[in-house]
């Protein structure tokens, strides 16, 4: 019987895998995908601090240290801040070489396995696994769903919980016509209702671009469509889709995220930021959390929901604050009007708005970066009464 078995390899899940092993104890980690990483779900924009936390670097491939945000009515603002703010990087080898560190450390590694189900027995849990020769069973004290959005683990435990799921497109690009250093934002209505579009140089004439929103009826064509419109026609017209990448944003952090032998983390658990959709870093900080509490409850021998239950308390004392600000920094996004949207882009053009925002501007923690704009210019606050809750 395994210590602990971790369905799904992405970040948060390798990491998991990555801590357990490290520890001594025996642990799997199964992947759908053949290749870890891909299909690629991701934008690959992360701020410095994720490979601080992971304790290790990555080849990069922009600094960014600036943004152009392109609103209706042909409202625009540019931003440079006097640092590197976010890096772009490659997700696919990102997700390979925290596989890759939890293999190294001792982890059974099971790359083309698809999780089936599972079932309580007096031990502790059986889980069904199809492999490339066919369905077989593992037995395991703890099983972490690592399993992303739309968690399998989590609905076999009674994990299920009702959360806004935004669909997000992507593509690399040949012919983007960005900045150098800086990524493109645009928001709107009519480009991407509920959310908002990006796009982001990689090299010469290269980029990587994308939206989220709520689900199309006609996804293709409307991301398509995205090409064509407004401002990102002025950056996108002639460039052509070399890759496409899709996925799903899941926001709502799912409580509990634990029952009796079952840990959630990552996409699974919720971890996605409300305000920018990424989930990297807040799903490693998920990660490291889920093996502390697993690594208390392998000492005691006790994996009951009781046992386990520390791990939310943990998630809300490290990274909830800032996932409960951002949902209030979303609802105040949702409420806003299109004509309002604009104004606001003008305020933020005020000299001690944008000072604001290029200090305090993060990727991790955007509501320190909202509560300096709203210090800035308290104005603000008539487009969204609610948004001055979370920061009294």
């Amino acid at each position: 019987m395994l210590d602990a078995l971790v369905i799904g390899a992405g970040p948060s899940g390798s990491r998991t895998a990555w801590n357990l092993a490290e520890a001594g104890y025996s642990t799997a980690l199964v992947e759908e995908h053949e290749i870890i990483g891909e299909p690629c779900q991701c934008a690959g924009l992360i701020t410095p601090r994720t490979f601080e936390y992971l304790g290790y670097r990555l080849p990069v491939q922009q600094e960014m240290n600036g943004a152009r945000l392109w609103g209706p009515k042909d409202s625009f603002l540019s931003f440079q801040a006097p640092e590197t703010k976010a890096l772009v990087i490659d997700r696919p080898g990102l997700d390979r070489s925290i596989a890759n560190k939890a293999q190294d450390a001792g982890a059974d590694l099971m790359p083309g396995h698809r999780y089936l189900g599972h079932r309580r027995t007096d031990n502790g849990i059986t889980a069904t696994i199809k492999g490339r020769k066919g369905k077989f069973e593992i037995d395991t004290k703890l099983l972490i769903g690592s399993d992303g959005p739309a968690s399998r683990v989590a609905r076999d435990s009674g994990l299920s919980s009702k959360r806004e799921v935004l669909a997000a497109f992507g593509a690399d690009v040949e012919g983007y016509q960005g900045i150098e250093n800086h990524v493109d934002l645009f928001v709107g209505s009519e480009l991407a209702p509920r959310f908002f579009g990006w796009g982001i140089p990689t090299g010469p004439n290269e980029g990587r671009i994308g939206l989220a929103t709520v689900l199309p009826d006609r996804p293709k064509n409307f991301f398509r469509d995205f090409f064509h419109k407004g401002a990102p026609s002025k950056l996108l017209g002639g460039a052509k889709i070399v890759n496409r990448v899709s996925g799903l944003i899941p926001f709502g952090t799912r409580n509990p995220s634990y029952s009796d032998n079952v840990l959630l983390t990552g996409d699974a658990a919720g971890m996605a930021k409300p305000t920018s959709g990424g989930g990297i870093y807040s799903g490693l900080i998920s990660a490291d959390a889920a093996f502390e509490v697993a690594d208390q409850a392998l000492q005691t021998g006790k994996f009951d929901s009781k046992t386990l239950s520390p791990y939310q308390k943990l998630l809300q004392k490290r990274i909830g604050g800032e996932l409960s600000k951002g949902h209030h920094l979303r609802k105040a996004f949702l409420s806003l009007t299109d004509d309002q949207l604009a104004d606001i882009i003008s305020i933020l053009g005020e000299p001690k708005v944008r000072d604001a925002i290029e200090k305090t501007g993060d990727l991790d923690y955007a509501s320190l970066a909202a509560f300096s704009v709203l210090k800035a210019q308290p104005k603000l606050i008539k487009f969204a009464p609610s948004l001055l809750k979370p920061f009294i």
